[in-house]
């Protein structure tokens, strides 16, 4: 059991309150994964738009926009906190995400131009009313408990409806596509059923955090000498204790963008498979299976060896599986599920402890504990517009993949099925061997706890 730090307040949270805010993450990770598993999909297969274009087109919003909306909501939100409790934010997102879900994929008919447009301007409404709630969300862990063993627990919960959320967005999202015929009308249609699903999910953490919800006292205000700056801000992140954790999350999240978003591009080439909107359920159901049942495994170890150590073996064993799964295209599908199972426990194990580091860091300076949330959010976003719609396009057409043979449901040539392969698995495993010597190397954050006297 880890010491609590003198003078900060014991706060436990109940089971109820962490399942309860676990069940918002449904709504992020469909908000996060969406994206970059179907919309570059849909607009080079379904819109028939060159992946270099397409890819550009997502990426500039989620970079540009996503990390201003990210940062202006995380120091909003520490503002304001001495006003109302941040789990108001989730509200506002639970009321404007079904709109920002139906528009994303309603595009008009007209020219390329006209619908490159349309994407880019939904895809911008998109990111705002993500950053609303996503903020916000990440920064309450910390008003949930203040012991870091039990944060691990809150965001082993947390990692348990994440695994409801890329269920959504990963197997109920194209089976819905598939079901509805494909073609713009079945995406149509999945919006419409993501847009119902997801303000429940953040009407749920939104009424089962009202007891533990803090707003801070107005003699914490600080003078006004004291607010933060640009300059203030950037010294607080640059930290090492804080940015090295942040840089390495930076390169691994790239390299599971880059691996997400060219999952259905690997099943329906490499593994020529005509029902790979279906396969993709399965391996979407076995990688949910490897996250829930990964957790009180990733929550022993780190309290066993510490969250740094258990954070590079999750690392080592999800790099080790995508070297494999990149060899494997003709291996079948069970092959593919049981990749997908080992691979889905080591990410699950990094992810889950790289959010817990990132709330101790912020728990031991709750003054800008939305900064810390929204630098970790802005980065995520980054990542998977990096790797998620930008490095797959540029590889993809850099390899000679067609858009129109894809449209038109011809097979790709050689080169390009070999920049799958790069996409999917070669980038992938070259960004987390590097994000794991840096955390390994320099890491400051999530060594073991010295045990309670």
């Amino acid at each position: 059991m880890a010491i609590i730090p003198a003078g900060m307040d014991s706060r436990n949270a109940s089971i109820a309150n962490q399942i309860g805010y676990g069940a918002g993450q449904v709504a992020g990770q469909v908000f996060r994964d969406l994206p970059s598993l179907l919309l570059l999909f849909f607009m080079t297969t379904v819109l028939g738009i060159a992946p270099d274009v397409a890819g550009v087109t997502i990426f500039v919003p989620k970079l540009l926009f996503g990390t201003i909306f990210d940062v202006s909501v995380g120091i909003l939100s520490d503002r304001l906190r001495r006003k109302f409790a941040r789990r108001w934010w989730l509200l506002a997102g639970a009321m404007l995400s079904p709109l920002a879900m139906i528009l994303l994929f309603h595009v008009p008919e007209g020219s390329q131009t006209l619908k490159l447009a349309y994407v880019a301007g939904t895809f911008s409404l998109y990111m705002a009313v993500f950053a609303s709630f996503s903020v916000p969300y990440l920064a309450m862990a910390g008003d949930l408990t203040s012991n870091p063993s039990q944060r691990n627990v809150v965001m082993a919960w947390r990692l348990v409806f994440t695994a409801v959320g890329v269920l959504v967005a990963g197997a109920l999202a194209p089976a819905i596509i598939e079901m509805q015929g494909g073609g713009q009308s079945g995406y149509e249609d999945m919006a419409l059923v993501l847009a119902a699903i997801c303000p429940i999910s953040l009407l749920i953490a939104f009424f089962s955090s009202a007891k533990t919800a803090k707003v801070a006292a107005a003699s914490d205000r600080p003078a006004l000498a004291d607010r933060l700056s640009f300059k203030k801000a950037c010294s607080i992140l640059l930290a090492p204790r804080y940015s090295v954790l942040l840089l390495t999350n930076l390169l691994q999240l790239t390299g599971a963008g880059m691996a997400y978003a060219s999952l259905l591009y690997f099943l329906t080439y490499n593994m020529g498979r005509a029902d790979a909107f279906q396969l993709i359920g399965v391996v979407v159901i076995m990688a949910c299976l490897g996250i829930v049942l990964a957790q009180p495994l990733w929550v022993r170890l780190a309290d066993a060896i510490g969250k740094r150590r258990a954070y590079i073996a999750a690392t080592i064993l999800y790099l080790l599986t995508y070297v494999i799964w990149g060899f494997a295209a003709s291996w079948g599908s069970i092959a593919t599920f049981a990749l997908s199972f080992v691979a889905a426990v080591g990410n699950s194990g990094w992810t889950m402890l790289g959010f817990s580091m990132m709330s101790d860091i912020a728990s031991e300076d709750e003054e800008h504990a939305g900064l810390y949330s929204a630098a970790w959010i802005a980065t995520d976003k980054i990542a998977f517009a990096l790797g998620g719609t930008l490095l797959v396009g540029v590889t993809l057409a850099i390899f000679g993949f067609d858009s129109a043979k894809a449209v038109a449901g011809l097979p790709q040539s050689d080169s390009a099925m070999m920049g799958i392969i790069v996409a999917f698995a070669a980038i992938p495993v070259t960004l987390n061997i590097v994000g794991a010597f840096i955390f390994g190397r320099w890491g400051q954050v999530g060594d073991k706890e010295p045990a309670a006297a």
